[in-house]
């Protein structure tokens, strides 16, 4: 799976370019992605990609729960079938979640002291247990924190995990197990794996690579994830690079051109594609 933006019209992420990005990398046909709001200019985009074949992680952005159960419940009328999980929201720590006039405290999360994010959690639950259309799609939890907490509405545990260049891949693989047995599930997502080839030695997640060696490392990380049977899916942040030379801009696959990067041939070859 790879980490899109089918929502942001302004930039490389638009039908004409994902789908050929997809094709070159062998057909993936998975993507993780925000949900979709209805009457946007990325709508079109992601039923697009729907039907071109491209099923849908999508994170829940913190809005009223009724717009984004009828938003995805449009979703799927349009394009049955488009959606393989629902996830819930992204980095609540780094993110703080306000709902119903509470706000959590930034990186509560990490604490285990996240009530509106939890809040917010056990209602959506409730809401998409009952609708008959949309029940049975998986629930991921939040990344990394409170796995425990959220079991009883969740289905996939969820990590995000960036390693650093000389890092044992293969031990932060098998540490994300510990989160799924905290799930009480049996597998979790990986919702975003990266290596940066931008920024400096300073970068949030990781001193950055060259372009062969993110190649070379990513083919590598992603055999070693999904050789594990408690790993569902990696998710690879991400498909297109943005302008800038900063840390958060080369995650990319595609170049800000929308030519390959190595990394490219190399997951290809990693998956037998």
């Amino acid at each position: 799976m790879v980490q899109g933006r089918p929502q942001d019209t302004q930039s490389p992420y638009k039908l004409a370019n994902i789908l050929p990005a997809l094709d070159k990398l062998g057909g993936v046909r998975k993507m993780r992605c925000r949900e979709p709001y209805s009457g946007t200019a990325g709508w079109a985009t992601y039923v697009g990609l729907a039907r071109a074949g491209v099923r849908f992680c999508f994170t829940l952005s913190v809005r009223d729960i009724r717009k984004s159960i009828a938003d995805v419940k449009a979703f799927v009328a349009t394009v049955p079938n488009s959606i393989f999980a629902i996830e819930f929201p992204n980095e609540p720590d780094l993110n703080p979640v306000t709902y119903n006039g509470v706000t959590d405290k930034r990186m509560g999360f990490r604490t285990g002291n996240a009530p509106a994010l939890m809040a917010f959690i056990k209602d959506f639950h409730a809401a998409i247990k009952v609708d008959p259309v949309l029940r049975s799609i998986p629930l991921v939890a939040s990344n990394d924190f409170m796995q425990a907490q959220q079991a009883p509405y969740t289905d996939l545990a969820n990590s995000h995990i960036y390693p650093t260049p000389p890092s044992d891949v293969a031990g932060r693989v098998a540490g994300f197990k510990q989160k799924v047995v905290e799930s009480k599930t049996t597998q979790g997502i990986i919702t975003e794996w990266g290596r940066t080839t931008g920024g400096s030695a300073s970068n949030n997640t990781s001193p950055p690579v060259t372009i062969a060696q993110q190649a070379t490392l990513l083919a590598s990380d992603v055999k070693t994830a999904m050789a594990q049977s408690y790993v569902h899916t990696i998710s690879i942040y991400e498909l297109f690079c943005w302008k800038g030379t900063s840390e958060i801009t080369n995650f990319g696959l595609f170049n800000t051109d929308l030519t390959p990067r190595p990394a490219v041939a190399a997951i290809r070859s990693a998956v037998g594609a």
